[in-house]
C-alpha cells in the first residue's frame, strides 16, 4: 500500500531480533533459503513505531513465516520486489533503496541513497517500478524528478543511469516537489502518479493530480491529449484530489484511488470528499470516475475517504474506507461496473487496516496492525476468511512475484 503521509518519528533501538513469527506452523531461521516466486515479502511496522523488519511467508509452506530479516530502528519503510530479489525502501528523511536475495534473505546486497546530494533534506522514495533486472524507476515524493535506476549496479555510482523531469507538474507551492506516490510498467509505458499537494493541503485549487506517461525504451514523455494547445502538460488531469495507488486489471484499465482530504479538520477547515476510485483507459487516456466517496454538499459518505484498492479479477475488487487513524473498513466492489457492496465486509468494520493485497491464486490479503496480534488475514473472493497468518510487526505494504 502506498501511503500519503511519511511517519514522522523518533527512532529507537530495537529491543530484540526475533527471528521467528508466531504465525503458520513455525518458523525457519534468517538464513534459510527460500525460492521467491512461492513466497510474499512483507514490510512490517512496529505499532510504536519504534522500528522496521522484512518478514517473509512461505505459500508452499502453511503459511510458514520468517522475520528479523532487515531489522531497523526507523519505521518509514516500504519493500518492492522483482524477480528473485527484495528491495527494502527507506522513505522520509531515510532516502535508501536497499537490495536482498532470497537465497540468502539476511545478507544486505547494497544500500545506496537515494538523495541528489548529501545536503538534500530528503527525495522521500516511495515506490520502484520494475521494466526488468537492469532498468527500474524510483518515484521520490518531495523532489519534480523520478530516478531512472540500475537495480543491478554494483556499486552507488552506477545505480542512477538518469532521471524523469516532471518540472512541467511543480505545484504552487515553494519546495519544487510534485509528490510522486507510486508508478506501474504497463506494455512498456511507465504511469506515474502525483499528488500535487500545496503546502500538503489536497483541496487547494491549484492541486489537481496527474498521471504522467513515459515510453520506457525512450524515457520519453508521451503527449496523452496532443489536441490541448491551452496546457504545457502532457500527462492525464484527475478530477479527484490526493491520490495514494495504482491498480491494473488487463481488459479494464488502470485504476487510482484517491482519499481527498479527510484531514482538513487539522487546519481548521471541514473535512473534504473529493476522492474516489477513477478508471483510466490505457488505449485513449480517457477517464471515468467509478466510485464516488460522495457528493462534497449531500452529506452522504458511505464509505468514508477512499484509501487503497486491490483489484482480483474484471468482477472483484476491494477498497479501504477511511474514518480515522488506524480506522478504516474494507468493501467489495465490480471493477467492471462501479457496482459497491454497500456494507463493510463482514468482520472488517473500523478496524486498523494496513495493507492490501491480491495473492497469485487470487485471493485477499488484509493486513491487520495490531499492537497485542498483528497479522494478515486471507480472504477468498466470496469474502470468507481462509488464514490468518501472525506476524511480529504490523503489515504496510505486502508484495508477491509478479
Amino acid at each position: 500500500m502506498t501511503t500519503t503521509s511519511s511517519f514522522r518519528t523518533a527512532s529507537a533501538a530495537l529491543a530484540a531480533l526475533l527471528l521467528v513469527a508466531c504465525g503458520g506452523s513455525g518458523g525457519n531461521g534468517g538464513n534459510t533459503s527460500v525460492a521467491g516466486a512461492k513466497v510474499a515479502v512483507v514490510a512490517t511496522i512496529a505499532p510504536d513505531f519504534s522500528g522496521s523488519d522484512t518478514q517473509l511467508v512461505d505459500l508452499d509452506n502453511a503459511f510458514e513465516t520468517t522475520g528479523g530479516l532487515t531489522p531497523r530502528d526507523q519505521s518509514d519503510y516500504t519493500v518492492e520486489r522483482f524477480g528473485g530479489h527484495f528491495y527494502p525502501i527507506g522513505r522520509f528523511q531515510i532516502d535508501t533503496v536497499a537490495k536482498y536475495d532470497f537465497e540468502a534473505p539476511t545478507q544486505r546486497i547494497y544500500e545506496y541513497s537515494t538523495l541528489d546530494n548529501p545536503e538534500a533534506a530528503t527525495s522521500n522514495p516511495v515506490a520502484m517500478a520494475f521494466v526488468d533486472a537492469r532498468k527500474a524507476y524510483v518515484m521520490r515524493r518531495e523532489t519534480d524528478k523520478v530516478w531512472i535506476v540500475d537495480p543491478s549496479a554494483e556499486n552507488e555510482s552506477s545505480f542512477k543511469l538518469g532521471e524523469l523531469d516532471l518540472s512541467a507538474y511543480r505545484d504552487a507551492d515553494a519546495n519544487g516537489a510534485v509528490e510522486a506516490v507510486d508508478g506501474v510498467v504497463i506494455d512498456n509505458r511507465l504511469y506515474v502518479l502525483m499528488q500535487r499537494t500545496v503546502d500538503n493541503a489536497p483541496s487547494d485549487p491549484d492541486t489537481q493530480p496527474y498521471v504522467a506517461v513515459f515510453d520506457v525504451a525512450t524515457d520519453e514523455e508521451i503527449d496523452t491529449n496532443p489536441n490541448d494547445d491551452a496546457s504545457n502538460r502532457k500527462g492525464i488531469p484527475l478530477d479527484v484530489r490526493n491520490p495514494s495507488s495504482l491498480a491494473f486489471e488487463r481488459g479494464l484499465g488502470l485504476f487510482v484511488a484517491a482519499i481527498g482530504d479527510p484531514f482538513a479538520s487539522f487546519r481548521g477547515e471541514p473535512r473534504r470528499y473529493n476522492g474516489g476510485i477513477v478508471r483510466i483507459d490505457t488505449g485513449d487516456f480517457s477517464t471515468t470516475l467509478v466510485v464516488d466517496d460522495g457528493p462534497e454538499t449531500s452529506g452522504e459518505h458511505p464509505y468514508g475517504s477512499i484509501d487503497d484498492l486491490v483489484i482480483l479479477d474484471a468482477d472483484t475488487a476491494f477498497f479501504t474506507g477511511l474514518e480515522g487513524f488506524q480506522n478504516e473498513s474494507l468493501f467489495a466492489f465490480d471493477p467492471s461496473t462501479g457496482t459497491v457492496q454497500h456494507t463493510p465486509v463482514s468482520g472488517y468494520d473500523g478496524v486498523n487496516i494496513s495493507a492490501l493485497a491480491g495473492s497469485p491464486d487470487g485471493n485477499l490479503w488484509v493486513g491487520i496492525g495490531s499492537a497485542d496480534m498483528p497479522r494478515i488475514e486471507v480472504l477468498a473472493t466470496n469474502q470468507q476468511r481462509l488464514q490468518t497468518i501472525g506476524l511480529i510487526q504490523n503489515p504496510a505494504a505486502i508484495r508477491f512475484a509478479e
